[in-house]
């Protein structure tokens, strides 16, 4: 276990969405142009016509990614994660009329009507990410 405590919050951008715009290519455009290096996605609600997404498809010690896209009206009930070195890692859960799915989040996911969402900036830490022996990422000190 890794555990790095901060202090100081920064700016907070809360973002409205319209019909069409991408989710994932919206919060990386903004993040990119506030220069946010650390922070979360504490909060995303809205609905959606497309989901781009993906999910670990077993449990073997090399990771296997199963990518899934879902059309039709979609109401996303979270999209959260962190931002660290100025890369979103963002998970999304969202429903369908008969179906509820959780995931990565995915650039092509499209806006119907509106999402809002909110980024808090993190100031007095400073991390990026690096991968371990099973080639995913984990958080660590610069």
């Amino acid at each position: 276990m890794r555990t790095y405590v901060g202090k100081e919050y920064g700016r907070y951008v809360m973002m409205h969405l319209s019909k069409g715009e991408g989710v994932l290519e919206s919060i990386e455009k903004e993040i990119k142009r506030l220069e946010i290096q650390n922070g979360f996605v504490a909060s995303g609600i809205g609905s959606a016509r497309k989901i781009v997404f993906h999910r670990i498809a077993d449990t073997e010690d090399n990771p296997t990614n199963e990518y899934i896209t879902e059309e039709g009206p979609i109401e996303i009930g979270t999209i959260q994660g962190l931002i660290i070195d100025g890369e979103p890692h963002l998970h999304i859960t969202w429903s369908a009329k008969d179906k509820t799915f959780t995931g990565h989040l995915e650039p092509g996911c499209e806006i119907q009507y509106l999402s809002e969402i909110i980024i808090i900036e993190l100031l007095d830490v400073d991390l990026v990410r690096r991968l371990d022996e099973f080639k995913v990422s984990y958080i660590d000190q610069r």
